[in-house]
């Protein structure tokens, strides 16, 4: 497991092993359950409290998302209950924080918890903390994102000098300083970036990018000789790997550099791939930046009406990343709020129940009471009767399910497997081409309603009502098609869909439809990749199967019985199924299902 029981017995409160356990944790994830119990066995053997303690906190960080509600009452707990380990502690903190931020997005929650990372990184700092840099570059991205950037330079120069590639805190406080219109530390810090990189040997695009940010600074004081070569070198990166986003970011003030050069030519070229170049990379904010020039560009070139269109578009984009930045502020107030109100809510518990401690029930109140005590025993008695009888009927129609499941597995099954073997030895005896046509027939039809009967036997069976059975079936299916027949298959599932409950009858045809789509996918479309995803919109579930192959007459294909059936299944579950089909384009077939439980 990388490390000794003689290594870990000596794991000390600096937690330089930890870390490299932590490491290694991260890196094996089929293997964390095994590296689990190997560490706490060696932790209890050597009454290694501090290992124990690490082998919890990362087993939270592993079934948090699936129970996320155990992160809440983790998160209050961590301050008392891995007090002697501030390591540990700390790597709790920046779990609990990174959960919040990303995953949750609860950004009030987040920022509690890296406050106390921060605190812990104070009292204790590097030499017992040893993740400090990571740490400190983390709340740092925080502090960043919600435009405190006095704080994130704080963080960043707290970091900068733990770091094993100090080239991420140069390059994040020198645009913090340019965001601060401190433009002369603003360059030192990204000159600092660029020897960073060369130093380090990282890939070239981080001395690009260092070097463009340098470049923008020029550009704001307006010394335009000494940022137009920074700018060109950083969209040249930008271009060499493809990052549409970054090449705008370079291209936009490049182009107002033209302008001021009088080149309209080159100028309206680089807004017009700058245009481009966010529309595809979809960083609409770069907008706000974008218009100015394009509007400069119009009243360079005497058009005063679109000048003055551009100038109105300038208003609506810095409106619109004004109000996505105070939809967040807004959100962490509200969060704030909701925190405050549960806090007070809890301390009203408190007392509630300290009172009712101390006070003594009246004879009057106890005979209420108990009257009230026999009325609730008797509705409780009567719903676990009718409890009991809803759960002794369910029990019966599962066994019935799971004894059809096995009875047709069992007898109609092994028929079909004797008339499949027995026609097929039938045909290696016969020499008669039109007696081993018919067998060739029988043994085909065999086959197929086997496994037609498997599907119709996978349906009923209990055992496998859950969607994830579904996914894993749909998945296998798909991948057993396409593999034969060279087709690239791409499956992707939304968050949320795993945990749909679906019934019996939802279940079967879901999975029919799809087996029915992939099938005439494979056979006639002749595409190379198909597409499948599974999505849930408006309290609906949505499957979605696209090819890209040569299409077909979607008004003669509807007399086949391949998609009268389709269309049959779809209306038995309430479902809605569209298709559309253009020829030498491809296919898509979208299924949508309701997801209310059915009464």
């Amino acid at each position: 497991m990388g490390l000794s029981a003689q290594e870990l017995s000596v794991v000390n409160l600096k937690g330089q092993v930890l870390d490299s356990l932590r490491k290694e944790y991260l890196k094996d994830h089929d293997q964390r359950e095994q590296l689990e119990k190997t560490w706490h066995k060696l932790g209890v053997n050597n009454n290694n409290k501090e290992l124990m303690a690490f082998v919890e906190v990362m087993k939270l960080s592993r079934v948090k998302k699936n129970v996320p509600q155990l992160v809440e009452k983790f998160s209050e707990e961590i301050g008392k209950k891995y007090k002697d380990y501030p390591n540990v502690q700390a790597m709790a903190y920046q779990m609990v924080g990174y959960h919040y931020f990303i995953g949750e997005i609860n950004y009030e929650k987040a920022f509690a918890a890296y406050v106390n990372l921060e605190k812990l990184l104070d009292v204790y700092g590097p030499k017992t903390i040893g993740n400090y840099a990571d740490y400190c570059a983390e709340i740092a991205s925080a502090y960043y994102k919600f435009r405190n950037y006095k704080k994130a330079i704080e963080m960043g120069k707290k970091g900068v000098s733990y770091a094993a590639n100090p080239w991420d805190f140069y390059n994040t406080i020198g645009l913090c300083l340019r965001e601060l219109h401190q433009l002369d530390s603003a360059i030192y810090y990204l000159n600092k970036a660029v020897d960073a990189a060369i130093s380090k040997k990282a890939r070239d695009i981080y001395r690009t990018i260092s070097l463009g940010n340098i470049g923008y600074c020029y550009y704001l004081r307006g010394q335009y000789l000494n940022a137009k070569p920074l700018l060109q070198v950083d969209l040249q990166g930008a271009l060499h790997i493809d990052d549409k986003g970054l090449a705008a970011g370079a291209e936009i003030p490049l182009a107002d550099i033209y302008l001021k050069e009088k080149n309209l030519v080159k100028a309206n070229q680089l807004l017009d791939s700058a245009r481009s170049h966010i529309a595809k990379s979809n960083q609409l904010d770069r907008l706000e930046k974008y218009y100015p020039v394009r509007s400069r560009y119009y009243q360079l070139a005497g058009n005063v009406q679109l000048a003055l269109a551009y100038r109105d578009s300038v208003i609506r984009a810095i409106k619109r990343n004004d109000s996505i930045f105070n939809s967040l502020l807004v959100l962490r107030v509200q969060q704030r709020t909701d925190m405050e109100k549960l806090a007070e809510e809890r301390g009203k518990l408190e007392n509630y129940k300290k009172l009712s401690q101390t006070r003594i029930i009246a004879i009057i109140v106890f005979f209420i009471l108990l009257l009230l005590i026999f009325f609730l025993i008797r509705r409780y008695r009567g719903r676990i009767e009718k409890d009991r009888k809803q759960i002794e009927e369910l029990n019966r129609m599962m066994e019935l399910r799971q004894r059809l499941s096995a009875d047709m597995h069992d007898d109609i099954g092994s028929t079909l497997s004797s008339i499949s073997i027995y026609t097929h030895s039938l045909l290696m005896q016969s020499d008669n081409v039109a007696e081993k046509g018919v067998l060739e027939k029988i043994k085909q039809n065999a086959q197929n309603v086997q496994e037609n009967l498997g599907d119709i036997i996978w349906s009923v069976n209990p055992n496998m009502d859950s969607m994830e059975q579904i996914i894993s079936r749909m998945r296998a299916f798909g991948a057993d098609m396409t593999e034969h027949a060279g087709i690239a298959l791409h499956f992707e599932i939304a968050e949320g869909v795993a945990e749909l409950p679906l019934n019996m009858m939802k279940r079967k045809n879901l999975y029919l439809i799809y087996k029915e789509a992939v099938n005439n996918a494979v056979k006639y479309s002749g595409c190379s990749q198909l597409n499948v995803s599974l999505q849930l919109k408006a309290e609906r579930l949505v499957m979605e199967i696209v090819d890209h192959g040569k299409g077909f007459d979607t008004k003669a294909a509807s007399q086949g019985n391949g998609l009268r059936n389709m269309h049959r299944r779809a209306k038995e579950i309430n479902g809605e199924l569209l298709m559309n089909s253009t020829k030498d384009v491809g296919t898509s077939i979208a299924l949508n299902i309701g997801l209310v439980p059915d009464s």
